[in-house]
């Protein structure tokens, strides 16, 4: 009878921990990213856009400031769609207008989105990117004639 019990609650304790791996495994790759123009208010949101022309050129010293950085994100779908954000921490090398970024934070009821500390992350170009007129999907590969 102990032995029943030994294993039941081993086997809890096996189905618990597993339960707990896979949400822990999956839990970042769930999450959704939000353009500006998809918004509201109290929600916290992990928005994606590209940094909008205008973005201050120090802005690690302003990120670093009490006052924090300002900038624009323009939603990458729908360019006529922007959100103000305001953000304080620290601030990839790679930051600078036009880079696709994803912040996390809520958009506060003035319109403004205030990012938490230290949560915006850039995306690099590839340095896969199709030179300028290459065409997608079509390969390059000489022709080989048979030995005669």
């Amino acid at each position: 009878m102990a032995s029943r019990l030994r294993f039941g609650i081993a086997l809890a304790l096996a189905t618990a921990l597993g339960i707990v791996l896979v949400w822990t495994a999956l839990g970042g790759a769930l999450e959704t990213y939000s353009g500006p123009g998809e918004l509201e208010a109290g929600t916290t949101y992990r928005l994606n856009g590209e940094v909008a022309p205008g973005a201050p050129v120090d802005a690690a010293e302003r990120a670093a400031s009490s006052e924090g950085l300002r900038f624009q994100l323009i939603d990458k779908e729908n360019a006529g769609q922007r959100v103000e954000v305001l953000y304080r921490g620290s601030i990839p090398d790679t930051f600078k207008v036009g880079r696709e970024v994803v912040i996390t934070g809520e958009l506060g009821a003035d319109g403004v989105f205030v990012a938490e500390r230290n949560t915006l992350v850039t995306f690099c170009p590839s340095k896969f990117d199709d030179a300028p007129g290459d065409q997608k999907g079509e390969l390059d590969i000489p022709e080989i004639s048979p030995a005669s």
